[in-house]
């Protein structure tokens, strides 16, 4: 299954629907590497609004880089057909890479991102929705 950001950051932040995220996260997932720098961008701005210590995200990180909960992939070879996708469909290249890589493994998504799920399902792949 392909894990797009939202679930990964909701996993990683442990806000609410992260164990149902891990029940997927435990079957074995994918993501692309996009992910990564977006969970960290979630983390430091917790961080610079004061609701996570920095130490404490600077942890997280860490454990993040150093055992990915999933296997991790380039983006570079989603691109065009996330173009594709964006352009076609008026969603951001960041979540339309997610469909592509989805598309091109033939494997459902699981997202929180109600557009990017509509959007999913349009281009024929199944979504696993996580609130």
């Amino acid at each position: 299954m392909v894990v797009d950001s939202s679930v990964l950051a909701k996993y990683v932040l442990r806000e609410e629907g992260w164990k149902e995220v891990e029940k997927y996260l435990e079957r074995g997932t994918i993501t692309l590497d996009l992910a990564v720098k977006e969970v960290l961008n979630a983390l430091w701005k917790r961080v610079m609004r004061g609701e996570l210590e920095g130490s404490y995200a600077l942890e997280v990180a860490k454990a993040l880089l150093e055992h990915p909960v999933t296997r991790v992939e380039s983006q570079e070879k989603y691109l065009l057909e996330a173009f594709r996708i964006a352009a076609g469909r008026g969603i951001a290249i960041s979540d339309a890479l997610f469909i592509a890589l989805a598309k091109e493994r033939e494997s459902p998504l699981v997202t929180s991102d109600e557009k990017q799920a509509a959007v999913a399902r349009l281009e024929g792949v199944e979504v696993h929705y996580v609130k």
